[in-house]
């Protein structure tokens, strides 16, 4: 009996091996199945997201361009702290003052929510609306307007550039506004869709730029990152009606500026990182030619400076380390790709942050640059007004005006 209890417990032992073989063997083969499974799920999702995402449609049709190596950021563009000192006026009290006139102690300006306003001695006034309520959402900007470029007549009537209903007067001490050209009016066969920027000349001309044929003011980072060239330079005698087209073809045609001897137009080209100069009088009249086709960033809107030649504000900058904008521009598929996952808001937000102004001289060199490096003051500037002494500093998107006194960049 005691040789059987022995064998008994000698035949348990390889019994309790046995069963722990097995249940290890299920355990690996558990493992094994579980790293099979997400080796194929990781594959599939490998081969079948990028797949989804080439059929997914993008919201542009990107076209190939190259701009010129960017300029190197030396002399004139040697970076600094000038803009640092510049002080943020009626933070969120104004959202979008992207165009500016001063007159004497006055200043004009538009807002994102389709106001026209002056500013007095600190105070703000609204003048006028152009379009209608509601304001304040994507969706209503249409019928609420948008002003964008602003100047003043020999009447001192304040003219204004509607991205959407057109160009307007308007009494600046009433308030009323009489449309002088509707946005909807052919223009060489097509509706000005996005008016921008304007200017004066002696003569009561006005010349408008058209950023594009294809995009609304709503979807302008569309327009930049599809690098189409449906923009163009309009003229219109408000005396006569005439209307002309003198020039079409332009990458994001933006701001319209007369030099100073009246011969010709400047009108910037945001996308294409330039300014080109057009010809309305004098020997060279009907000419096309470049001014300025390689700036250090993005232009918005050029005005005239007091200390001579022209400002010109940057919405962004080109980098000599890296720039997006010339990384992309030869390459359609990946500005189709970004905005297939990014929206126009989250693109803009990806952008560095660096504020810059440049001075141009009548021969289109830049001579002075001013920067902020860390954007934390000034991160983007849509335009310049200079009144002689101060530089008031525009943004189309910014809740807030800036000012600069010229005495403190002077020397600095």
């Amino acid at each position: 009996m005691e040789g059987n209890k022995v064998r008994q417990r000698m035949s348990a032992k390889p019994e309790k091996i046995q069963a722990k073989e097995v249940k290890e063997n299920k355990t690996v083969h558990r493992s094994v199945g579980w790293l099979k499974a997400a080796m194929t799920s990781t594959l599939l999702s490998c081969f079948i997201f990028p797949l989804i995402l080439w059929l997914l449609p993008s919201p542009i049709n990107p076209v190939e361009f190259r701009l010129p190596p960017v300029p190197k950021w030396t002399g004139a563009l040697h970076p600094n702290l000038k803009l640092q000192k510049a002080t943020k006026l009626f933070t969120n009290k104004l959202t979008g003052p992207e165009s500016m006139v001063a007159d004497g102690d006055y200043l004009y300006t538009g807002t994102a929510d389709g106001k026209i306003v002056e500013i007095y001695k600190g105070e703000i006034r609204v003048i006028t609306k152009l379009g209608k309520d509601p304001c304040g959402k994507f969706e209503h900007e249409p019928t609420c307007g948008r002003p964008l470029g602003m100047r003043l007549d020999k009447d001192k009537y304040l003219i204004v550039a509607d991205a959407y209903l057109g160009l307007f007067k308007v009494n600046v001490a009433t308030g009323d506004k009489t449309l002088l050209l509707s946005s909807s009016t052919l223009i060489n066969g097509q509706p000005a869709k996005f008016m921008n920027d304007i200017d004066i000349g002696k003569d009561g001309t006005i010349y408008i730029s058209d950023t594009s044929a294809l995009w609304d003011r709503r979807h302008n980072r569309y327009s930049v990152l599809e690098g189409e060239s449906t923009g163009r330079l309009i003229s219109f005698n408000p005396s006569t009606n005439e209307i002309k087209e003198l020039v079409g073809g332009i990458a994001f045609a933006n701001g319209v500026q007369i030099t100073r001897d009246q011969q010709s137009v400047l009108l910037v080209s945001t996308t294409r990182a330039a300014i080109y100069r057009y010809y309305i009088d004098g020997p060279k009249k009907g000419n096309f030619e470049d001014f300025n086709n390689n700036l250090p960033g993005l232009p918005d809107n050029i005005r005239k400076s007091s200390l001579g030649g022209y400002w010109v504000g940057l919405a962004g900058v080109r980098k000599e380390a890296f720039s997006m904008m010339d990384f992309t521009a030869p390459h359609p598929w990946i500005r189709s790709l970004l905005t297939k996952v990014f929206s126009q808001e989250i693109i803009i937000k990806l952008l560095p942050k660096y504020g810059m102004v440049l001075r141009l001289n009548e021969e289109g060199k830049i001579v002075e640059s001013l920067h902020d490096p860390s954007g934390k003051i000034i991160p983007g500037v849509s335009e310049v007004e200079d009144t002689g002494s101060v530089l008031y500093l525009g943004s189309y998107n910014l809740p807030f005006l800036s000012k600069l006194y010229i005495s403190d960049i002077k020397g600095t």
